[in-house]
């Protein structure tokens, strides 16, 4: 699974702009589909027959976009204003490299130098209206010709392995694992008949989710996401949290959604019969694609897989590649627990 998973990685796919990532999902996801379709808010739906068909309709779901930047303005040095595209911490973002456009031009986020900032500027975290993006360019008629209005950039972050715990870091993880561990799942034989969807847009309020759930009337949604660890530095004895390394993650609610308690016992159920690793997490500040799904037409039995992510949505992310096989491990025996049901 490391190999596709830094492949995914280094694919682009700002919400909203999520082409590349989707056309190599695509090109994975074909030779095993049934049928595959892209809809109008881009997502790519793919479904796969199983060995069983089930009374209620089964759906599996992962994010394929990202947190990134997009171009809001020009100076007249050449230097680009910009906002960010989902839930960015702006202290991450000095001194990142990124890539910008379509012809993907290398830009660094800058700021006023040390030197000539003021003791209260040092002492406090910079507005984005005192960043920019340096791309090289002599004047603003320079970088005109080079980048446009709207135009997206991604973080400049090489998916590689690091430490001894088989950890590994890149952007993008919370998203791609789960997009890779769906592929996988896609790759081999299912259980059950099974609608996969590689969900748009959720960085930016779970959008695609919302179209796929209404135009596949899902009956049973697992959603696969990561998850923020709380394994720092700043822990304390009595601040409990999930660690990568640990196990999936089996969270009981995020900040939008309660989840199913008949799935979460499910899951949890099967994690202990057959060993995987896994975590409990009490709440969640985070969103997922959950809550539009569990919310849509009449509503949907919705239950969620999490991934243990350190530095979530920040330009460079850490997880554990043993945390991805268990999630993966977990899906397929979900999956066969429906099978079981049929029968």
């Amino acid at each position: 699974m490391r190999e596709l998973i830094a492949a995914l990685c280094q694919r682009s796919g700002v919400s909203s702009r999520e082409e590349d990532v989707r056309q190599f999902i695509r090109q994975q996801a074909e030779p095993y589909a049934d049928s595959l379709r892209v809809d109008n808010l881009g997502n790519l739906i793919v479904f796969k027959r199983g060995r069983k068909s089930t009374e209620k309709r089964v759906l599996l779901d992962a994010h394929m976009d990202e947190t990134g930047i997009m171009v809001s303005g020009f100076t007249e040095d050449g230097s680009l204003r910009f906002q960010t595209v989902g839930p960015v911490d702006r202290r991450t973002l000095i001194g990142k490299r990124v890539y910008l456009g379509k012809n993907r031009i290398s830009g660094v986020i800058g700021m006023k130098p040390i030197h000539l900032t003021t003791k209260s500027e040092r002492n406090t975290v910079p507005k984005l209206k005192e960043l920019y993006i340096d791309i090289g360019a002599k004047d603003k008629d320079a970088a005109k010709v080079l980048l446009s209005l709207g135009d997206v950039g991604v973080f400049v972050s090489k998916f590689s392995p690091f430490g001894t715990e088989n950890i590994c870091k890149g952007k993008a993880l919370n998203s791609r694992i789960s997009c890779a561990v769906l592929l996988k799942l896609l790759q081999g034989e299912l259980p059950v008949d099974c609608t996969f969807v590689f969900a748009a847009q959720e960085m930016v309020g779970t959008r695609g989710a919302f179209g796929a759930a209404f135009a596949e009337k899902p009956d049973i949604v697992l959603c696969l996401d990561g998850i923020a660890t709380e394994d720092g530095p700043e822990r304390t004895e009595d601040k409990t949290g999930v660690t990568p390394g640990q196990g999936v993650v089996l969270p009981v609610s995020d900040r939008f959604t309660i989840y199913d308690r008949a799935l979460f016992l499910r899951l949890r159920g099967l994690a202990e019969r057959q060993n995987i690793p896994w975590q409990l997490k009490a709440a969640d500040a985070e969103q997922s694609n959950a809550r539009s799904y569990q919310r849509s037409r009449c509503g949907a039995q919705v239950a969620g897989l999490a991934l243990p992510v350190r530095y979530l949505h920040s330009p460079t992310e850490a997880a554990s590649l043993e945390d991805a096989e268990g999630m993966l491990r977990l899906t397929r025996a979900f999956l066969q627990s429906l099978e079981e049901d049929e029968q």
